[in-house]
Parts: C-alpha cells; sequence; structure tokens
C-alpha cells in the first residue's frame, strides 16, 4: 500500500510540474502589460525634447547631483522617470582636533586643550540619491523631485529636497528663495562658507522667467525663530525654537546675462511682537574666459535663521532690559574666484565673514564674528566622476574677546550614477 502511494504521489507531481513548466514558458516570452508602457533609453542618445527639460531643471549648486544619466519615458513620450544621485567619500584632517564633520566655523570650541590634537577622519555619509518626474501636459511642464542623503546622526537617511512645480507654482521643500544658486561657490566642504544664505525649508513660490533676462519670485516659507536661553552657559544646550503666527515672505529679483547676472532679495519675518527683515545682494561676472567672480551679502534684523553660520543657534530674538522681544542684527558676506584650467580642472578661492551686534547683557559666550577661508582643487578624473582637495581655515571672536581657530585639510572622491 505504501508503495503504491508514493507511485500515486509521483504521478500526481509530473501531473502538475506540465503546467507548471508551460505556464512560466507563456510568462517568459510574453510581454506583461506593464513592460510595454516604459523603455529605458541613455540621456546621451534621446532626442526627446524632454531632455531639455532636464538639464534647465538642474540645480547649479556644487553639491547637488547632476542630471540622471539614465532615463525611463512612457510610450506618449510626454513623461520622463530618472534615477541618480552620487557616491562620496569625504576624508579630512583637522589641526585642532574640532569634531564637527563641517567646518561650521560658530562651532569652534574657544578653549585650546593640550589634550586634544589632530584628528583624521573618513565620512560617506553625504552620498546622495534621487528621483525625478518630469512631464509636457495642458498645464505646462511638471516636475516631481524628491532627494536625500544619509547625513542625519548615525549615517540615517534624511530628506534634502521634495518638491512638486507646475509652470509657475511650486510647494514643497528645496532651496530657499534668498539664496542665489548661481552664486553658489564649489568647496569640499559640505557646510561651504559661514556667510552664504543657503537652506532648504518648506515653501510656496510663483515665479515667472521672462525672456530678456528679467526674473521674478515670490514664497511663503516656513519660519523658525530661535533664541539664546540667558541662564545656560553652553552654546548648543540654550537655543530655544520659538512660535511665528505667519510664514516668511521672501521676494527675489534678478537679471540673468550671458557673462553676469545680478540678484537682489527680501525677507519680512513675524515674530513675535516684532518684525524681522533682510536683504541679500548676490552675483556673478566671468571676468574673462576663465576666471569668474561670485559674492554675495545679506543683513538684516532679526534674520540668523538666514545666514549659514548662525541657523538654529539662537541668533534671530533676545529679550531686552524691558522684558520685550528684540532682534539681533547681523551680516554675513563671501567673495569667490574660480580659475578653470581646462574643462576637467577648476581651482577656486573663497573668503567670508559673518558679523553680529551684541545687545546689551549679552552673555559672554554670544558669537561676535566669524571668518573663513578656502582654496581648492577639483579634477574630472573620470567622465562621471570627481576627485576635489581643499585647505580651509576659520576662527570664531566671541563677546568677551575669546578667539578660537581651526585649521582643516579635506579630500573628496565623488561618483555620479
Amino acid at each position: 500500500m505504501q508503495k503504491k502511494r508514493s507511485i500515486l504521489m509521483k504521478k500526481n507531481n509530473i501531473g502538475l510540474l506540465i503546467p507548471a513548466t508551460i505556464l512560466l514558458l507563456m510568462a517568459t516570452f510574453q510581454p506583461l502589460e506593464g513592460q510595454t508602457r516604459l523603455k529605458l533609453s541613455k540621456t546621451d542618445t534621446l532626442s526627446n525634447p524632454l531632455i531639455s527639460l532636464l538639464t534647465e531643471s538642474a540645480s547649479q549648486v556644487f553639491h547637488d547631483p547632476s542630471p540622471p544619466r539614465f532615463v525611463m519615458i512612457d510610450s506618449t513620450g510626454n513623461f520622463l522617470f530618472g534615477m541618480g544621485g552620487y557616491v562620496s567619500c569625504y576624508a579630512y584632517y583637522d589641526g585642532t582636533g574640532f569634531l564637527s564633520r563641517d567646518m561650521i566655523t560658530a562651532l569652534i570650541p574657544m578653549d585650546h586643550s593640550s589634550l586634544r590634537s589632530g584628528r583624521f577622519s573618513l565620512d560617506a555619509s553625504n552620498s546622495r540619491i534621487f528621483f525625478q518626474l518630469i512631464g509636457d501636459t495642458r498645464l505646462g511642464k511638471v516636475q516631481a523631485y524628491i532627494e536625500g542623503g544619509f547625513s542625519a546622526q548615525g549615517n540615517t537617511f534624511s530628506m534634502k529636497h521634495a518638491y512638486l512645480s507646475v509652470k509657475h507654482f511650486l510647494i514643497g521643500q528645496t532651496w530657499s528663495n534668498i539664496m542665489d544658486l548661481k552664486a553658489s561657490p564649489a568647496t569640499v566642504d559640505g557646510e561651504g562658507p559661514s556667510g552664504l544664505n543657503g537652506l532648504r525649508q518648506p515653501q510656496i513660490r510663483y515665479g515667472w522667467m521672462w525672456t530678456n533676462g528679467l526674473r521674478f519670485f515670490a514664497s511663503l516659507e516656513d519660519p523658525e525663530v530661535t533664541m539664546l536661553d540667558i541662564p545656560e552657559n553652553t552654546v548648543l544646550d540654550d537655543v530655544q525654537i520659538m512660535g511665528q503666527r505667519f510664514p516668511d515672505l521672501i521676494v527675489s529679483t534678478g537679471y540673468d546675462r550671458p557673462k553676469w547676472h545680478m540678484q537682489m532679495a527680501g525677507v519680512l519675518r513675524f515674530m513675535e511682537k516684532q518684525r524681522g527683515y533682510g536683504l541679500a545682494l548676490s552675483g556673478h561676472l566671468d571676468l574673462t574666459r576663465r576666471d569668474v567672480l561670485m559674492f554675495q551679502a545679506t543683513g538684516g534684523a532679526g534674520i540668523g535663521h538666514y545666514i549659514q553660520d548662525l541657523g538654529g543657534l539662537g541668533y534671530d530674538v533676545f529679550i531686552n532690559s524691558q522684558g520685550d522681544f528684540d532682534k539681533i542684527r547681523a551680516l554675513g558676506y563671501y567673495a569667490a574666484w574660480e580659475h578653470h584650467w581646462n574643462e576637467k580642472c577648476f581651482t577656486g578661492l573663497v573668503y567670508s565673514a559673518v558679523h553680529v551686534e551684541p545687545y546689551e547683557n549679552a552673555p559672554d559666550y554670544f558669537y561676535r564674528k566669524t571668518n573663513y577661508a578656502a582654496i581648492n582643487t577639483f579634477w574630472t578624473v573620470y567622465q562621471h566622476g570627481m576627485l576635489g582637495i581643499e585647505a580651509i581655515y576659520g576662527d570664531r571672536k566671541d563677546h568677551d574677546g575669546r578667539k578660537g581657530y581651526t585649521w582643516r585639510l579635506n579630500c573628496m572622491l565623488r561618483y555620479n550614477f
């Protein structure tokens, strides 16, 4: 009986195996419905009008990824989907043992302990990945974009950009309207110049660009107001995040020419019983065929949030001697020069500074002034690979006259995919 059962089971297994094999062969040779909707194409050879939109929408900020090398386009030719990013390996040696991964001059320690020496570190957390969808519709160009990296604490994923744009409107998180993307200098250091107003934040933006080079953008952006909590005596544990009743209003206008451009932007902040305000002037100039000059200056009252070195550190408002809120005045600026030796190699010089006006009874550790200087060189060592080396010096001076400094050697290897 047992032998008969085993024989019957074998026959049943063979009977099931035959139709299963036929179904598998049919699935192999018959394309599924979803496979006919997309085709993989190289951007280098695809002659589709949407490819030009990829180049136009690409960010000019150095640490933002390049357009995707490979894209998928639907059968109608109206929508394009791309994936890309880069792997970045960053090595640095800090001569004073400064523990910050990026060169944040506001965090330079004032005490120079004999127990702290130089520090070498390797880091790959600045690597990025993004997904991009571009479509040509009756409403105009539609773009959805999301980008992230692994720079959060513990190398966890951190969102950089996430927005949807339809013709003249944009909603989501991206670079603030006050930032001039064309005037952003290249640095190996991920933080960049201390006086840069480079920050990404959620916003609703409307923009218009005319054919004669004029452009205008207006945005409502997510506000963040911080204040120093005076009773504490450390720089990081004494920051209070305050509420704001209305989003920040930012208006920018610019004029673009082939060899130069200028931009002016203004911000109005609706803080508690206060009105913060600031202006930013920036631009670039092609001095020669190989030399480029870039600059930016941002100043105002209650706008520490919009200066790279001060954002989130409590330098927006304070409580005056009458017990009322008042604004902290600050100025940040930088100038950068780039010399392009050839199409694959260029050298840059960057100087930046931030000045903060101390108020009455400000704590001794109150940030007064910082300097940032860098020299770097970048080589395109491969079609999609880049090598960069950099030397940076930074110093900080506090309200009580104490000074701190550090210097750093950086090296970066990046591969775009």
